[in-house]
């Protein structure tokens, strides 16, 4: 009632000093009001003071988040969120749900809400995924909200955070608008075993791809079923090997994919190669956490996988081969780099206020104190600088990390040598075409003419870019 009678006197306010200033006479100035009433006609806002005006107190806002992790970190968010809903001044409610096992899972669930109309308040999405979403009009640009004066990040803030990890939001294709917001962050790493190595009389991992070729078929035995390489059906880990030659798997600009350059063709080469020695060996889509099983057991002398793996991969090897082993970067031709990815909360366009709602609990699980403890319950990295020591500190006192915590560690200085696979609309069907028509042909076939294979590939995948691209 109180908001109504607001709405009218402005109303009346505004019709009066029409006629006033139609009778020459000047009405007081009063900017707050009549900036109120224009501000509060889009939806979703477009500047940081539409976001200022807009109020939250005695609506009893409720926000849902929709992910896909499994019920312990399900439990640990809803209690993050519980805090949040005792503790926020506005009288908001946050609540958790499980949308689904994997990212593909999320992404589907959404899909279907939008199309009913119904999407949630917020989301875990992959900046493509984002993207997507944005061409269909149902994700918000987050910038005004971030720039509010009222409700937004301050300088101090947002210099904590990590730039890397903030410049992976940022989209081409929309150029200007930030479609979502990190809460955790992720690596392509490689795992290697160490007593394996010295064993092979190696005293690290390899830094150059030459050498990682060298000590994957150094360590291939056909009779004791060990090999070098076990290579698993993800994209990521193909665009980490694009990256680790130079290359690029989107132009910077975002019109086109070009991971048919040199950098593409020396990849690939690479892997084909391996393949056709004996060196790497393909682990089955079918064969579910296989990387990590052949690894635990001794099987694989190297595999490349998420960081957030970590507590996975040290519970798995203390119950297989038990050896000493660790993370590296992936090898280069010489220009560190390493494959960031993670997926980011993005909101979705619903009304002003739950809008802000769900931007408010996104500001909430980033500070400190909430990205602290994500980070140390799930091993993904937190997104704040000053939450490194207290994240570091804490897998050092747990008697499942102590032994990787300094290896976790290392993530922290890798983060400044980050590039992202790519974030525009349509990237999902383009992994699944550089699997399909690339990874896979060269895993089987090692006369298949790596160049063509990868120009053919580009060719299909520019046309998906130019299909997702915003229309004008």
């Amino acid at each position: 009632m109180k908001l109504q009678r607001c709405h009218v006197l402005l109303s009346l306010f505004v019709v009066a000093t029409t006629l006033l200033a139609g009778c020459g006479a000047q009405p007081a100035s009063t900017p707050s009001a009549s900036a109120a009433v224009v501000e509060s006609a889009n939806n979703p806002p477009s500047t940081a003071q539409e976001v200022d005006a807009i109020a939250l107190a005695g609506k009893q806002i409720q926000v849902t988040f929709w992910h896909n992790r499994p019920q312990q970190d399900q439990d640990l968010l809803q209690s993050m969120l519980d805090e949040f809903n005792e503790t926020n001044p506005y009288g908001i409610k946050a609540t958790a749900e499980i949308a689904g096992a994997s990212y593909n899972d999320v992404y589907d669930k959404v899909n279907a809400a939008i199309q009913a109309g119904q999407p949630p308040e917020m989301s875990l999405a992959y900046q493509n995924q984002a993207a997507y979403y944005r061409a269909q009009g149902a994700v918000i640009d987050l910038n005004p909200f971030i720039q509010s004066k009222t409700y937004g990040l301050s300088d101090a803030d947002l210099k904590d955070y990590f730039q890397a990890f903030l410049d992976s939001d940022q989209n081409p294709q929309y150029k200007g608008e930030r479609l979502g917001f990190p809460t955790q962050r992720s690596m392509d790493v490689l795992y290697y075993n160490v007593d394996w190595l010295k064993r092979l009389g190696y005293s690290g991992p390899p830094t150059d791809w030459k050498q990682f070729e060298e000590m994957a078929c150094k360590a291939t035995d056909k009779a004791t079923k060990k090999t070098g390489w076990a290579y698993q059906h993800d994209v990521s880990n193909f665009a980490a090997l694009v990256f680790g030659y130079g290359g690029r798997m989107l132009s910077e600009d975002g019109q086109s994919y070009v991971f048919n350059s040199d950098a593409g063709v020396q990849a690939t080469e690479m892997l084909q190669r391996l393949f056709a020695r004996g060196c790497a060996v393909e682990v089955p889509v079918s064969e579910a956490n296989g990387q990590e099983s052949r690894f635990a057991n001794g099987q694989a002398l190297f595999v490349m996988g998420s960081s957030s793996g970590l507590p996975f991969y040290a519970d798995a090897v203390s119950k297989g081969g038990k050896f000493k082993w660790d993370i590296a970067m992936p090898p280069t031709t010489g220009k560190p780099v390493i494959n960031l990815y993670g997926a980011s909360i993005s909101v979705y366009k619903t009304t002003p206020e739950k809008e802000l709602a769900a931007w408010l609990v996104i500001k909430f699980l980033g500070e400190k104190a909430q990205t602290t403890k994500w980070a140390s319950a799930t091993g993904y990295l937190p997104v704040r600088r000053s939450a490194e020591a207290d994240v570091i500190a804490a897998f050092k006192a747990d008697k499942q990390w102590g032994p990787v915590a300094d290896s976790y560690a290392k993530l922290f200085d890798w983060a400044q040598y980050s590039m992202i696979e790519s974030p525009v609309a349509g990237y999902d069907p383009v992994r699944a075409l550089i699997d399909t028509d690339i990874v896979s042909r060269v895993m089987t076939d090692p006369q298949v003419d790596v160049k063509q294979l990868l120009d053919d590939d580009v060719t299909k995948a520019n046309a998906i870019l130019k299909e997702n691209a915003p229309k004008q």
